[in-house]
């Protein structure tokens, strides 16, 4: 069993746990405006919960996240409707509020999605878990 220290028997100029963050060496990204890694500052980023096919819904909660401080806005991407539209999401944003760097989450029938979702938004981040470009064969040792 683990003890921690004991904080009263730590000498005054000392502090009880190292509380320093050490972020790892990653290479920059970009996200619209917005750099992620490469010794940048952390982003503030989350995910809106309303369904992508209703555009107003959408387009008004990506606006008050961003309002409140989040940097990049991710939106789920279940089917090509939804990837479609993106797109007039996108343009309401742009006439109603100003470009906001939006993510693509994509997690079925991955490819034609992330093809088409592509053209209207800053990235596409694909659940690695769910993505599959063709179904197993039996008897083939790889993949690409």
């Amino acid at each position: 069993m683990q003890t921690l220290p004991n904080p009263t028997k730590t000498p005054a100029n000392q502090p009880a746990f190292d509380t320093t963050i050490h972020r790892r060496k990653t290479r920059p990204v970009k996200v619209g405006d917005i750099t992620i890694g490469g010794g940048h500052p952390v982003v503030v980023q989350s995910m809106i919960n309303e369904d992508t096919l209703d555009i107003d819904g959408s387009v008004a909660a990506i606006r008050r996240l961003h309002e409140i401080g989040c940097e990049i806005v991710r939106v789920t991407v279940p089917s090509m409707a939804h990837a479609k539209s993106l797109a007039e999401i996108r343009q309401k944003l742009i006439q109603t509020y100003k470009p906001v760097p939006l993510v693509a989450d994509v997690h079925h029938n991955g490819m034609k999605i992330a093809l088409e979702v592509a053209k209207h938004v800053d990235k596409v981040r694909i659940n690695p878990g769910l993505y599959v470009f063709e179904k197993p064969q039996s008897g083939r040792n790889e993949y690409t």
